[in-house]
């Protein structure tokens, strides 16, 4: 069964299964990956987070019923909200207004349909990558524990580099990076430590110190070895490496022979590039052949 297969199953089963308890693991199950994984590629993939629709098909359906005369506190109960309040809520902020209202005259409500992921062949850009086998490396940075619940490491690890960036702690950390290390002194934002009970996983901002280097009271760690799939840009960031993360989700992997393995993901930033603010960078995933 291949990759555009899996998600498919797992959008089957969350569409047969939106009356009833849902967790992230079930239904990352289905696609016969970890739940981070699956929550990380759907996110990257649609754009939305799993959570939010999930959400977003539950009110679709919810308005759909009420027009067709459904109480609204069984209607709430059979999507899963523990009150006719909370269900209101939602339902005013996705809906725009109350579900009393939505029998109303002219009124007309939001539908978002099941998504279907399909295989789409673009060739109007190459996609380089590299396969590479990399022993153990050592980095060493500050790090943070991330929750991936309802989206909200989109929002914690901007504000994160924000505030190394803000306070110097960048600055401070690459003057101890090893220039001649496997990692090139690259700046470096690596996802680490995925618990799959508590949905959040540790995220590094830091570098491959040089040998000998007194790294005080950062994090230091060691990145198994891994084979690695190695993807090059040279964009303005954040939109460049974003639209990188998509295009390895929904073209790389549905198109190769390669899937991911549990295990870090690396982010390398190089030296800004004068013209047009570019930056370059690398992705860094950890594959097995499928």
């Amino acid at each position: 069964m291949n990759w555009i297969q899996r998600l498919n199953r797992a959008i089957r089963y969350v569409e047969s299964n939106l009356s009833g308890d849902l967790t992230p693991q079930d239904v990352a199950a289905k696609a016969n990956m970890s739940s981070f994984h699956f929550q990380r590629t759907f996110s990257v993939v649609t754009g939305v987070t799993l959570a939010e629709y999930i959400r977003r098909r539950k009110l679709t359906l919810a308005a759909r019923e009420l027009m067709e005369g459904e109480r609204i506190l069984d209607t709430a109960v059979k999507y899963g909200y523990e009150s006719q309040a909370s269900f209101t809520r939602a339902y005013r902020n996705m809906h725009g207004f109350t579900p009393g209202t939505t029998r109303n005259p002219g009124v007309t409500v939001k539908a978002y349909p099941p998504l279907v992921f399909n295989l789409t062949i673009q060739g109007e850009h190459s996609m380089d990558y590299e396969i590479r086998n990399i022993g153990e490396i050592t980095v060493a940075g500050e790090m943070r524990p991330i929750s991936s619940k309802d989206g909200e490491n989109y929002k914690v690890i901007p504000q994160f580099w924000q505030d190394v960036m803000t306070d110097g702690s960048f600055g401070k950390l690459m003057k101890k990076a090893d220039p001649k290390g496997v990692l090139r002194g690259a700046g470096l934002g690596i996802c680490i430590d995925y618990s799959e009970e508590q949905e959040e996983f540790n995220y590094i901002i830091g570098m491959e110190p040089a040998a000998g280097t007194d790294l005080g009271a950062l994090t230091v760690r060691t990145i198994p070895a891994f084979t690695w799939a190695v993807f090059r840009g040279e964009d303005p960031l954040p939109d460049g490496i974003q639209k990188l993360w998509k295009r390895i989700f929904s073209e790389w992997f549905p198109a190769t022979e390669y899937s991911h393995v549990d295990g870090p993901e690396l982010e390398l930033y190089f030296d800004p590039i004068k013209e047009g603010g570019n930056m370059r960078y690398e992705v860094w995933i950890p594959v097995e052949k499928s």
